[in-house]
C-alpha cells in the first residue's frame, strides 16, 4: 500500500513538473501582441510606431469602458438576485448594460479601423477580416486579444 501511494505521489509530482515546464516555455516563446502584429502584417517601423501610438491613446478609453461595463454588470446581477427589485429597475439596468456594451463595441471597431488604416490596403483588409469576427463574438469588458 505504501509503495502504491509513493508511486502515485511521484506520478503527480512528475505531472505537475511537466505542466509547469511546458507552461513556462510556451509563455516565454510567445511574442507580445505588437510583435505579432508587426510580423503578421509586415509593418514598417513607421506603421508600427503609428499603431503603438493609437493603442496607447486607446488604452485609457478601453479601461474606462471595462470599468463601466463591470460596474453595470455588477449592478444588474445584484438586481437580478434581489427578489425585492422591481422589474422596471432590472430592465433599466439591463438596458444600461447593453448600451455600455454597444458603446464599447463601437469604439473598439473605430479603433481597429484606425489601426487597419495604418497598414497597406491589403494588409488592413486582412487585419479587419481577422479581428472583425472576434469583435462580434467577444464579451465586452474582457480583454480583446488578437493572437
Amino acid at each position: 500500500m505504501k509503495r502504491g501511494a509513493f508511486l502515485l505521489a511521484m506520478a503527480l509530482v512528475a505531472g505537475l513538473a511537466a505542466f509547469a515546464i511546458t507552461h513556462h516555455r510556451m509563455a516565454s516563446s510567445l511574442p507580445d501582441e505588437m510583435t505579432w502584429l508587426r510580423n503578421e502584417f509586415a509593418l514598417s517601423a513607421e506603421q508600427t510606431t503609428a499603431i503603438d501610438k493609437l493603442n496607447a491613446a486607446y488604452e485609457p478609453v478601453c479601461a474606462d469602458h471595462c470599468r463601466r461595463i463591470a460596474q453595470a454588470r455588477k449592478q444588474l446581477q445584484a438586481l437580478q438576485a434581489d427578489p425585492q427589485a422591481s422589474a422596471a429597475g432590472r430592465a433599466a439596468a439591463e438596458k444600461d448594460w447593453q448600451a455600455l456594451c454597444e458603446q464599447c463595441t463601437t469604439a473598439t471597431r473605430v479603433h481597429l479601423e484606425a489601426v487597419a488604416a495604418q497598414m497597406s490596403p491589403d494588409q488592413g483588409k486582412r487585419y479587419l477580416d481577422l479581428v472583425g469576427p472576434k469583435l462580434t463574438r467577444r464579451d465586452p469588458g474582457k480583454p480583446f486579444g488578437l493572437k
